[in-house]
């Protein structure tokens, strides 16, 4: 009884489903970390969290494009268009220097576990742009 209550009072109030977007932000960043310090398999743990932080910043934009007002709904499909293209770009970077840097670096999947690492530290910055959106 007392969650779908709790689940109406977060959709109700803007101010409070970024809050709780935030913690959930948090709760992402604090297993992250929690899995890396255990020393082992930190590839899978950067994995996990950039799918996570991915799937994190779809959900916003979702709940962004059906609750904006229309006149700034254009403006924001633009920025986000914008975005997906610098990250493209910045992947394709990070992709590109890893596959250099394989023939010449570590053994395993240090390389990889750094790039995933950047990678979901670019989306987070986003989530984080798009939840100071939210009011």
């Amino acid at each position: 009884m007392r969650l779908p209550i709790l689940m109406l009072a977060v959709f109700l109030c803007g101010n409070a489903y970024s809050q709780s977007r935030q913690t959930a932000l948090d709760t992402l960043e604090n297993r992250y970390q929690r899995c890396l310090s255990t020393g082992s398999n930190s590839y899978s743990c950067a994995l996990v969290y950039y799918k996570q932080l991915d799937s994190l910043l779809y959900s916003t934009l979702q709940r962004l494009y059906s609750q904006i007002e229309p006149n700034k709904l254009h403006s924001l499909q633009t920025e986000q268009g914008a975005w997906e293209e610098k990250k493209d770009a910045y992947f394709r970077k990070i992709d590109e220097r890893v596959e250099k840097m394989h023939k010449s670096t570590m053994n395993g999947l240090d390389d990889d576990m750094i790039s995933t690492d950047n990678k979901a530290a670019y989306v987070k910055d986003r989530v984080t742009a798009l939840l100071d959106m939210e009011i």
